[in-house]
């Protein structure tokens, strides 16, 4: 296999284990959300934010190698434009590696919509109590942080 290919097969396989990292920990972190765990919750924050400078990094090293090939083999940068251009022995394992990376961000983003959908519902519902709770206090809460400025 040449080396070029190695190395873009690398890069991808590198980003996608950094993204499959990172789908950990926000599964990790909706669990500590589940059980209150505050402490968890930050911790795994940081831990996410990390991985998701981590995974850029890869991502550029990722489109770098794939460009460097993509000129090598004189065609476009992307997945199938380069596949098509392999040799025989590359093109499986080089198929298989742009699959894993497209499955994990696909999971990926599957779980960004599950915290997206876990947020939405937080706001509607932090607004229910909110207004309730002002109904049932005649208002008084809204009155009670204010300041009285007149003479």
């Amino acid at each position: 296999m040449r080396a070029e290919v190695e190395e873009l097969i690398n890069a991808v396989l590198d980003e996608a284990d950094c993204i499959d990292d990172l789908i950990e920990v926000i599964r990790e972190q909706r669990e500590a959300m589940r059980a209150r765990d505050t402490e968890s919750v930050n911790e795994l924050m940081d831990e996410a934010r990390d991985i998701f400078f981590e995974t850029q990094t890869h991502e550029g090293i990722r489109n770098d190698s794939a460009k460097r090939l993509a000129a090598k083999l004189n065609c476009e940068p992307s997945a199938g434009s380069i596949a098509l251009k392999l040799e025989n022995d590359e093109r499986p394992k080089f198929n298989g590696a742009a699959d894993r990376l497209t499955q994990s961000i696909f999971v990926l983003k599957s779980e960004m919509m599950i915290i997206s959908g876990l947020i939405d519902q937080n706001e509607k519902f932090s607004a229910m109590l909110l207004s309730e709770y002002r109904r049932i206090s005649g208002g008084e809460a809204a009155q009670a942080g204010s300041a009285e400025f007149r003479g």
